[in-house]
């Protein structure tokens, strides 16, 4: 099989594969948005009107719920920008753009994405939490899952380093071929 051919099934390959992960992003995002809000908004609603049938909420209670539900949706966010990179990068790929510094940011952007999502779970959460509910101090909640999640980021970043040196000086050497042709 020639480079041509291999670009091209590439590619078409690319384009169905864009198409699945930009569906993905858009059910995980809508998913976040159902089942982290909207849905815990309709039961907290009806709590609140149970506790105070005469008077509103204090702002500052909804504020700190409001916060709360988005502290607890983050790392899922992260892990949503872990996807959405993975979609442009199929895109540009469908467009017949192969192992160009694309590639390196896209495993830079997704290592990024998982790493943040685990710090995120690890110390932000629990630590956020305990603040906004008005406790303080600092909490670490570790798992074997967090830890696999945040050491995958960092092998990827490491490794789009890696990725980018090497198509730099391939870059570099066709340059140079290119000038003796």
């Amino acid at each position: 099989m020639d480079w041509e051919t291999a670009r091209q099934r590439a590619a078409d390959r690319a384009r169905k594969l864009w198409a699945l992960s930009l569906s993905l992003f858009v059910v995980l995002v809508v998913s976040i948005a159902v089942s982290d809000f909207l849905k815990p908004l309709l039961l907290q609603v009806r709590e609140w009107r149970e506790l105070s049938p005469t008077g509103g909420v204090a702002p500052g209670e909804v504020l700190t719920w409001v916060s709360l539900r988005a502290l607890w949706a983050a790392p899922a966010l992260a892990l949503a920008a872990a996807i959405w990179a993975a979609q442009n990068y199929l895109r540009h790929l469908g467009a017949g753009e192969l192992w160009n510094a694309g590639t390196a940011r896209l495993l830079r952007r997704v290592g990024s994405a998982l790493l943040l999502s685990a710090a995120l779970t690890a110390v932000g959460v629990p630590s956020g939490t305990r603040w906004l509910e008005a406790r303080g101090g600092f909490d670490v909640t570790l798992s074997t899952e967090v830890l696999t999640l945040g050491v995958l980021g960092a092998l990827l970043i490491v490794m789009a380093d890696l990725l980018k040196d090497v198509l730099q000086t391939s870059s570099a050497l066709k340059a140079d071929s290119d000038g003796f042709v």
